[in-house]
């Protein structure tokens, strides 16, 4: 395949500004203790089997403790979590699980309480790309709340989704 061009690190990063996320917590046990870390790549891979995947820097902290524990839940926070969102950078390890409730669903990671979703998952798959690792999980438990809207990360800072009729539109 010919080479079609390179796009640098800082012409990618400001692209990707542009990519409205859902804000999510990525957690699980190290070595007994929640962790986890704030993550906007996150996506649906398969409905059969359900499972879903996770960017994580192979650097960081999070990234030993989740292949460690073989487990993860991705919180999907809700507009309503702007604070904890924002705090949860300021702290570190076990800490940040004290802004916020949450309790053990199938796996043992901490599903959030008054999170969107609470997506538990083994892994079952990963690999490297770049400085990342795709980490895949098979989803063994779901939780869910009945009403808020997702809090989402555009262009460096939190925003909230309009409740919009785009059916209409």
């Amino acid at each position: 395949m010919p080479h079609l061009g390179q796009v640098n690190a800082e012409e990618f990063k400001q692209g990707m500004r542009r990519l409205a996320a859902a804000v999510n917590i990525v957690s699980t046990l190290e070595d007994g203790h929640p962790g986890g870390m704030l993550a906007t790549a996150v996506c649906s891979v398969s409905a059969d089997p359900p499972s879903l995947l996770a960017c994580v820097n192979r650097g960081s902290r999070t990234y030993g403790a989740l292949v460690q524990s073989g487990a993860f839940c991705v919180n999907v926070l809700s507009n309503d979590q702007l604070g904890l969102a924002r705090n949860f950078l300021s702290l570190k390890g076990p800490d940040r699980f004290n802004l916020c409730g949450w309790r053990s669903l199938v796996t043992g990671s901490p599903a959030i309480d008054d999170a969107m979703i609470n997506f538990d998952c083994e892994i079952s798959s990963s690999f490297d790309v770049g400085s990342h690792n795709i980490i895949v999980g098979r989803v063994v438990a779901v939780r869910r709340r009945s009403n808020g809207t997702p809090l989402l990360y555009f262009e460096g800072d939190y925003r909230n989704l309009a409740n919009a009729d785009l059916a209409s539109a």
